[in-house]
């Protein structure tokens, strides 16, 4: 019989309620520290690996220099920041720590796979750009880069959905139906503030199908034209 190995994690943040993506996390203990100085209690009694999900609204430059002295003090702690927003001088910290990520809460439902990679050690890498919650129309059409549409070769203009969030290297759509597979190129199109219509090549990167036949994907951008 093949035993999982418990991972001890931390939950630094003022309230000891988990958010629903952590709850579903398998193979974890919780320790919960609401503040700093609890936290250094658990670091004094806990022995070991340690893995710390910081949860924050806006991560600023002196906290993530705070946690980066811990972290030089204790190499055993890996850190995991689940934020809204992080300021530019916090993330230029963060370079020169191969032991954190950085994760979005506009992530919504990868989340929890996001986080059981790293806990599980597998490669995750820090979203740089922020994403910023919008709601915009757009339709999606077979790429010009890509060999066939995800619903065939001869259809033009695929699907329409709505752009949940957007970054500079990405969005978030979803869409009232199916069809779309990872790794397919589609041009991704929507009006900017002027009202031209945009193009942008894109890759799909991550698919969640709903119970409702509804599909929310991720796109990677490639290429824009007007």
């Amino acid at each position: 019989m093949q035993l999982t190995m418990v991972k001890h994690v931390v939950y630094l943040n003022s309230s000891q309620v988990l958010p629903p993506y952590l709850e579903g996390l398998m193979g974890v203990r919780w320790l919960f520290a609401k503040d700093p100085r609890e936290f250094r209690q658990i670091l004094a009694k806990q022995p070991g690996e340690l893995i710390v999900i910081v949860k924050a609204d806006f991560l600023g430059v002196r906290t993530a220099e705070t946690l980066s002295s811990w972290a030089q003090s204790h190499p055993r702690l890996s850190f995991i920041f689940v934020v809204q927003a992080i300021e530019k001088a916090a993330y230029q910290v963060s370079l020169n720590q191969p032991k954190w990520l950085f994760v979005y809460e506009s992530e919504g439902p990868r989340l929890t796979e996001i986080i059981t990679r790293r806990i599980q050690g597998k490669s995750t890498k820090s979203r740089r750009h922020e994403r910023v919650q919008v709601r915009a129309p757009v339709m999606l059409k077979k790429s010009m880069t890509a060999d066939k549409a995800p619903q065939g070769g001869k259809v033009q203009f695929l699907k329409e959905g709505e752009m949940q969030d957007f970054s500079q290297g990405g969005a978030k759509v979803a869409l009232d139906s199916t069809g779309v597979k990872v790794k397919d190129f589609v041009s991704l199109m929507y009006r900017n503030s002027a009202g031209r219509w945009v193009s942008i090549e894109s890759q799909v990167r991550w698919v969640v199908s709903m119970a409702s036949g509804k599909q929310v994907i991720g796109v990677q951008f490639l290429a824009v034209s007007a």
